[in-house]
């Protein structure tokens, strides 16, 4: 299968440590971060004991993080 070199052009990449990273893999990694830091202030405000279905709030939370940064930084 061959890619078109004008579909390749559109995936942002990031140079990391003298690679080329995806940028939604930089803006996932990011959102996870982000998603912890706001965990740790439910816990700390005791929102996080009354949450019925953690796991998919959390992850929710990510994924919101993951596309409100890919909009942010490379407007898409």
């Amino acid at each position: 299968m061959t890619t078109s070199p004008f579909l390749s052009s559109l995936a942002p990449s990031i140079p990391l440590f003298g690679s080329y990273f995806p940028a939604w893999l930089v803006c996932l990694f990011a959102a996870i971060v982000l998603t912890l830091m706001t965990r740790a202030l439910l816990v700390v405000t005791g929102i996080d004991d009354i949450l019925r279905w953690r796991v998919p709030v959390y992850m929710s939370m990510s994924l919101a993080f993951t596309y409100l940064s890919l909009m942010v930084f490379f407007g898409r």
